[in-house]
């Protein structure tokens, strides 16, 4: 709410008055915009007719990952690249070539940044959609270009049907990722107990049944294998009995424990019907 009025309050303040505005951020993670400065406050600079940040770009660390030249870290919503060498991080396939387009691309330090309803991610990262000069939409010029895998988690998901067509380019052209042997889709008959499975993945497999708990959500496929949805994010998900017997294509992450694996999902995009 406070987010939101800050937005509102920015737009009004800019269309009556031309003064300057300033930009803070409260305890809880709020934006909070005034006309008059304060210490722990900054000068919001708007672009024209939007409610998008004018900031100044530092580095590029990753293939969705920023940093910018007052030290905050940006993280590109509604996707992932692979990953870096770092000395927390193996390389995987196609993570170099994100940074690299990444690094060509933003040649000007200036950019502009827009927030959605989630501000922060659980690294203390700012998360945003990015922008160039000229209207260009970083997040899903990575997808379509084929540097990035689609990954939609509300409640930031403003942009969600451009980010996924988006993707469907990429995908139909066979070009970035979709075309490197690291990311085609496996089926249970690859599926090895014992093995754990790192980085996204895609996954054909056939949902037998449909358990219901308190919290979750659970789509059985084997007695090993099974997708998991959080009961809150139910609303997104458009019937899951329509998905029992059907094969399905699911992408994301697999995790085990002992010798049980689970996918869990956030969002329907990660699904796709054969």
């Amino acid at each position: 709410m406070h987010y939101l009025g800050g937005i509102i309050t920015l737009i009004m303040a800019c269309s009556v008055v031309s003064a300057d505005t300033y930009r803070s951020v409260d305890a809880q993670g709020n934006e909070v915009f005034s006309d008059r400065a304060h210490i722990s406050a900054e000068k919001a600079e708007r672009h024209p007719g939007s409610y998008r940040y004018q900031v100044r770009l530092k580095r590029v660390i990753d293939g969705d990952t920023l940093e910018l030249e007052s030290g905050e870290k940006i993280r590109l919503i509604g996707l992932n690249t692979p990953e870096v060498e770092s000395r927390f991080t193996q390389q995987q396939a196609g993570g170099r070539q994100a940074k690299q387009w990444l690094n060509t691309t933003l040649r000007s330090p200036v950019l502009f940044i827009e927030y959605d309803q989630q501000l922060y991610d659980k690294y203390g990262r700012r998360l945003a959609h990015c922008f160039l000069e000229n209207g260009d939409y970083i997040n899903a010029k990575l997808l379509e270009t084929g540097h990035a895998m689609l990954t939609l988690i509300p409640p930031n998901l403003r942009y969600a049907e451009r980010l996924t067509a988006a993707q469907n380019q990429a995908e139909s052209k066979e070009i970035g990722i979709w075309s490197m042997p690291a990311y085609q889709s496996k089926t249970l008959a690859d599926f090895t107990p014992g093995v754990s499975y790192r980085g996204w993945q895609r996954w054909q497999l056939t949902v037998k049944a449909i358990s219901r708990g308190k919290q979750n959500t659970t789509l059985l496929v084997t007695d090993k294998v099974s997708i998991q949805i959080a009961n809150r994010h139910l609303p997104l998900f458009d019937g899951l009995d329509r998905y029992v017997g059907q094969q399905l294509e699911v992408r994301g992450w697999i995790s085990r424990r002992d010798e049980q694996y689970i996918i869990r999902l956030v969002h329907p995009s990660a699904i796709i019907l054969f």
